[in-house]
């Protein structure tokens, strides 16, 4: 499983657009810092492409995090 947390500069005006546009977004958990989940990055590239074509986001921010496993586990 990867997450990736998206961080956005928007314009402000039109935040509350924007966070209904991202709610309406499948894999889209949280909306202040979105947090998208899914077993690849490949399953989140859609995803992602549909959030920087909101209208009003003006730039992003992407980290991505990785479930790994250690000898340990």
């Amino acid at each position: 499983m990867v997450d990736m947390y998206v961080l956005m500069v928007c314009d402000l005006s039109r935040t509350e657009e924007i966070a209904s546009e991202l709610r309406a977004i499948d894999k889209v958990q949280e909306v202040l810092i979105i947090k998208m989940s899914a077993p690849s990055p490949k399953d989140l590239e859609f995803v992602y492409s549909r959030i920087r074509h909101i209208n009003g986001v003006k730039t992003t921010s992407t980290l991505v995090g990785y479930t790994t496993h250690t000898h340990n586990d």
